[in-house]
């Protein structure tokens, strides 16, 4: 393994904290103040409402990382020959901020990962990007039209 990339938890505790702390402020000023807690009981039921934040954050701290070498690249799923790709798709919204990156090898194995995932760390982003580029100039990789703008395989 030359790189690996596992994404940090804070982000997704900061989420949660600052939604929670939105949806507490909304409550006190519904009700000007801070009464609501103990007068008006259906509105705890939007805080529980909100539990469901926190749940996502603790089922995201078990998400396992990505790892690359010379040739592969892995996840939790499997792994991927990078110089022996014959197909490479990139797929999301249509404003470009969030797309994803789905690759599959000759031997028919499909990863399907978050672009800014891979592209967080540099170095690895650097060698799944050059087996990529190799799979796709030397012929054995078809891509969609998405892929060869996104990352400008012309």
């Amino acid at each position: 393994m030359l790189e690996w990339y596992h994404r940090s938890n804070e982000g997704a505790f900061l989420s949660g904290l600052i939604v929670s702390a939105i949806v507490f402020v909304m409550l006190c000023l519904m009700d000007w103040g801070f009464d609501w807690i103990w007068t008006t009981p259906w509105l705890w039921m939007s805080v529980i409402a909100v539990a469901p934040l926190w749940g996502l954050w603790i089922i995201s701290r078990n998400r396992w990382g990505i790892s690359a070498g010379a040739d592969w690249l892995a996840i939790k799923t499997g792994y991927v020959d990078l110089y022996e790709l014959t197909e490479i798709k990139v797929t999301g919204t249509s404003g470009g901020l969030s797309w994803d990156i789905e690759l599959t090898d000759k031997k028919g194995t499909e990863l399907w990962l978050d672009a800014k995932e891979l592209q967080a760390n540099q170095a690895l982003w650097d060698l799944v990007y050059n087996g990529i580029r190799y799979s796709v100039h030397h012929g054995s990789a078809k891509t969609n039209p998405r892929a060869i703008d996104k990352l400008r395989l012309r």
